[in-house]
């Protein structure tokens, strides 16, 4: 490899750096977590209140500290455990076997009906 393509890769990597710390440090802290079964909403739980659910005989979701994250799965692959801690407007944990859906929302997201505004 020459110089100039270590630069090029050196370059190319502090953009990437740099764009997903804005990324991260620029998201808003949400107020709540929808949880959705099979497409229907299942609950709407703050973020501000430590608690567990236990979604159906399949998932358990945990909140504390303003976080949500997901303890245990029946799935085979259990990825939606090591998807970690949300609590950003609009970041999601997903276990696509059991169609569960954990997404955080903000304070002012209407959580029945996604709308913004309604006009007459």
């Amino acid at each position: 490899m020459k110089k100039a393509d270590v630069k090029l890769i050196l370059i190319v990597g502090v953009i990437c750096v740099l764009l997903l710390a804005v990324r991260y440090f620029g998201m808003d802290t949400g107020a709540s977590v929808v949880v959705e079964v099979n497409g229907e909403t299942y609950g709407t739980y703050s973020l501000s209140k430590d608690q567990t659910i236990q979604i159906n005989d399949t998932n358990v979701l945990v909140i504390e500290d303003g976080e949500a994250y997901m303890t245990e799965a029946s799935c085979p692959d259990g990825l939606c455990i090591s998807q970690g801690h949300i609590s950003a407007e609009g970041t999601m944990i997903v276990c696509l076997p059991n169609r569960v859906v954990v997404q955080v929302i903000g304070a002012d997201a209407d959580a029945e009906d996604g709308l913004d505004a309604v006009t007459g």
